[in-house]
């Protein structure tokens, strides 16, 4: 009889700990999953090529190969200016619209004490938005989203 009263008390403590750990005391099912939604884009492969043969030809030798901007980017050249900085999403760029993009493109950086040259006579409007395609779709999901939340109505 006494290992009978042991076999029921072990039992249910048991069945008190199963039952504990099935309950609510885990309030993490109840949470919803936080869900990351993306800017679905849609580039357009010819517009992309073309940005890209562009950035290429005009843009890398400042910005690098895969717009990865100088090293230093962030620290005064010698003569007192900022080298170029990387514009795959990893910098600034993605902090500016179209517009602003489009207008730093086109006119420089030197009139607000950059090395940037002026692309307004050596490309059109059309080959600027193509190089911004280009760029956009470097940049992770996360930053382009962000963009284009903030940024996408000045377009």
């Amino acid at each position: 009889m006494h290992v009978m009263k042991l076999k029921n008390i072990t039992f249910i403590v048991f069945s008190s700990v199963l039952l504990a750990s099935c309950g609510d005391g885990d309030k993490s099912e109840a949470k919803p999953a936080i869900e990351k939604k993306f800017v679905k884009r849609d580039v357009n492969p010819r517009t992309y090529s073309h940005g890209q043969k562009l950035y290429l030809k005009n843009c890398a030798v400042c910005h690098g190969k895969h717009a990865e901007g100088d090293k230093n980017w962030q620290k005064l050249n010698q003569d007192g200016k900022y080298p170029p900085p990387p514009l795959n999403g990893t910098a600034h760029t993605w902090h500016h619209s179209n517009k602003a993009l489009t207008n730093v493109i086109k006119n420089g950086t030197g009139k607000i004490g950059g090395n940037m040259p002026a692309w307004k006579d050596r490309m059109t409007d059309k080959d600027i938005q193509a190089i911004l395609v280009y760029l956009q779709a470097q940049w992770s999901d996360e930053i382009y989203t962000a963009w284009y939340n903030n940024h996408y109505k000045d377009n």
